[in-house]
């Protein structure tokens, strides 16, 4: 027997949804989307990181060596003051010997290390290597002609070890260097009359103001 509204044989089964044939694709197309995106950008980041390694340029030798150099050993700043102070009595002692010796002349400052006394300016200075560079420069500075000597090295100082400069004006006799200190302004302490020499003694070769 039949079934009311249908044809002979009863209902036919139904026909299956095309819908998650549609879904799946979908979904597989976007994967593929997915994946090209993903494989656009590592080309892309690869490619810019290869262009940024091909514009830098390789470091140089001396960038090596600068970054393989060890620290360099910090300066003692006392013993390149007396490298210093060597050095200018080394390069001055010709002058001296052909302009200023066997001469009368100011000695306008004496100092060795350890030695507290004041400076032409009236402050008191416990004398180191660096404080006496820096008066020796700034008297040569003022005193055209200015000379340092090391006492160690000139027959007419009895005392050893002192960084002696002398002014570079010249006389006859002791009167008239002495009366160039008093033109100066120098203190007594500081400007005196002297004979520099390598021929003869101490005595006789000094005269205070």
């Amino acid at each position: 027997m039949g079934y009311p509204g249908y044809p002979p044989g009863g209902p036919y089964p139904p026909r299956p949804s095309p819908w998650p044939w549609i879904l799946g694709a979908l979904v597989v197309v976007a994967a593929l989307a997915v994946g090209v995106i993903a494989a656009g950008i590592f080309v892309v980041t690869q490619r810019d990181k290869n262009t940024e390694a091909a514009t830098v340029p390789p470091p140089s030798a001396q960038t090596i060596a600068a970054t393989n150099a060890p620290p360099e050993a910090a300066v003692d700043p006392q013993a390149a003051a007396f490298a210093t102070l060597r050095a200018r009595a080394d390069s001055d002692r010709p002058f001296v010997s052909a302009n200023l010796s066997e001469r009368w002349v100011p000695q306008i400052s004496a100092k060795r290390t350890g030695l507290v006394a004041p400076d032409v300016d009236g402050r008191v200075v416990t004398w180191t290597n660096t404080e006496i560079l820096a008066q020796h420069q700034r008297l040569r500075q003022q005193y055209p002609g200015t000379r340092l000597i090391w006492s160690d090295e000139w027959n007419t100082f009895d005392l050893r070890g002192w960084w002696v400069t002398l002014a570079g004006a010249t006389f006859a006799e002791p009167d008239s260097a002495n009366a160039w200190c008093d033109a100066m302004a120098i203190s007594a302490d500081e400007c005196f009359a002297k004979l520099v020499s390598d021929s003869r003694g101490p005595a006789g070769t000094t005269k205070y103001r």
